[in-house]
């Protein structure tokens, strides 16, 4: 089973962290793709504050990705390599997800970076108990688990004594009923 990586992205001065099984570089370069286009939006409308200009970004990569999905159709059929326009699809697909997770992240920027990040903080203490608690206890297991092979394992020697001992008052047993009609 795959792990999903952590990969902290900086967009328009804020830190974001994103999970996912993507390659790390591919996610930077997404990230600063982004962060390039919003700052662009702002230096062509200087008079915007970061929400309109976030806003307005995110309405500039829809239209860009509502263009190219029209051109899609002409492009396959007229272009020789389709593999290279199967990847800028899937870039598209890759920069509306970022961007959905940006909206999203857009919509809770009342709170401050400050208060996000100690939250985090404290959710990674939280995590790195766990994952300590989730060790000891897997020793913990590791141990119980010995102890029982070592308990099994006298329970199969006493079990073969309790068979010998067994067998030997059979033939004791027998030696006696032997012995009383002899007499």
């Amino acid at each position: 089973m795959s792990h999903a990586k952590r990969i902290e992205v900086n967009i328009d001065g804020m830190k974001f962290y994103v999970m996912g099984n993507d390659n790390e570089k591919y996610i930077k370069d997404l990230a600063a793709d982004l962060d390039e286009k919003i700052k662009e939006t702002a230096r062509t409308n200087y008079k915007l504050n970061q929400v309109q200009t976030l806003v307005l970004c995110a309405l500039n990569v829809l239209d860009d990705f509502e263009k190219m999905k029209s051109d899609k159709d002409d492009l396959a059929s007229t272009s020789d390599d389709k593999k290279e326009i199967m990847e800028k699809m899937e870039e598209i697909k890759d920069l509306k997800k970022q961007l959905l997770i940006f909206e999203e992240e857009n919509k809770k920027s009342n709170k401050s970076y400050r208060d996000l990040q100690e939250k985090n903080n404290d959710l990674e203490d939280r995590n790195r108990k766990l994952n300590r608690d989730l060790m000891d206890k897997n020793q913990a297991l590791t141990e119980a688990k010995e102890e029982i092979k070592k308990l099994e394992g006298s329970i199969s020697n006493l079990e073969e004594k309790n068979n010998s001992a067994s067998r030997r008052i059979i033939d004791l047993s027998r030696e006696l009923e032997n012995i009383y009609e002899e007499k």
